[in-house]
């Protein structure tokens, strides 16, 4: 009986322990599921409660790529999104030189993703809550930076196909922030969407913008002009009646999904067309879910969507 037990507990080592060892030995350990024991305190405004939280680092950045980015997209385009929140988060905070929120009085960021980013708790996440720790804590420390700097790491939906150059739609030209070809979006569900807006509200929003505009209402088709556009396809300029108004103005408050659209004109209504989703500049989610199914790593998608960057770690900026 000895002699039979010990040969099933080599048999147990040679079937079991060897492997692993092996495996070890290849470096593929198993993804980190547990958040770093040093990490970096965060002040944050949650919207919902109405009160700042204070918060490590990485369980923020937790609940942020929970927040953003759908849990059934690739792994690798979520250790992208953790990436791309862990560093917009990090320029913004004191201890790195950040002014904090603008918005909120004493917290470093918000969860008002029209001003900072989305924020979800974890816990709500549930049967992907480990898939999320992986990208986040598996990648724990890990930012992008542009001649040694952190980036402001701007991420949107949906590009189009293209994204744009930043001083197209917004006001300065950021060296990283480039149009870039997206591909792999089509599988977005606001890739191209239509919207039929009546005349008559159509133009009552218009006058939101500038109540002196004049359109003709029974003209319509020829009160609209398409003045420029940008590289990546958004309308930047666009006259409308006896005005000029950004496109980017114009989406907004006619509550379009970008401000890339062409239109058509019916007797009583205006039916847009849609391309993206977003404002298009800096990483598009579904262009990282796209590439990283056709194999990219989050640093293939990390370097592609922000133009000259590094990825390093937050040890080398605080040394």
């Amino acid at each position: 009986m000895k002699k039979l037990a010990a040969a099933i507990a080599i048999l147990m080592i040679l079937l079991f322990a060897i492997p692993l060892l092996l495996v070890r030995d290849r470096g593929e350990e198993p993804g980190k599921k547990e958040a770093p024991e040093e990490d970096l305190p965060i002040d944050v405004y949650m919207c919902d409660t109405d009160r700042i939280v204070t918060m490590n680092l990485e369980d923020y950045v937790l609940g942020v790529v929970a927040g953003e980015m759908p849990a059934s997209f690739h792994p690798e385009a979520l250790k992208a999104q953790a990436l791309a929140a862990r560093t917009y988060t990090m320029l913004r905070m004191r201890q790195f030189g950040g002014s904090g929120c603008s918005k909120h009085q004493g917290a470093e960021i918000c969860s008002d993703s029209t001003h900072c980013q989305a924020y979800r708790d974890p816990a709500s996440v549930k049967k992907d809550l480990d898939k999320l720790k992986d990208a986040v804590y598996g990648t724990a420390g890990e930012v992008i930076v542009y001649d040694n700097k952190l980036i402001d790491a701007v991420f949107h939906s949906t590009s189009g196909g293209k994204t744009e150059n930043s001083e197209e739609i917004w006001s300065n030209r950021v060296p990283y922030l480039r149009s870039v070809v997206s591909q792999y979006e089509e599988h977005s569900p606001k890739f191209v969407a239509r919207q039929e807006i009546s005349i008559d509200n159509f133009v009552q929003c218009i006058k939101k913008l500038d109540p002196e505009v004049v359109i003709n209402k029974k003209n319509i088709k020829n009160e609209i002009k398409v003045l420029e556009r940008s590289e990546g396809g958004r309308i930047t300029i666009i006259k409308i009646g006896n005005k000029t108004f950004k496109g980017m103005d114009v989406r907004n408050v006619l509550g379009l999904n970008s401000s890339n659209f062409s239109f058509d004109v019916t007797a009583s209504t205006i039916l847009f067309t849609v391309v993206g989703n977003g404002h298009g500049i800096g990483m598009s989610q579904y262009g990282a879910d796209g590439m990283a199914k056709n194999g990219a790593s989050y640093r293939d998608i990390v370097t592609h969507y922000y133009q000259g960057v590094a990825i390093v770690n937050i040890k080398d900026l605080t040394n």
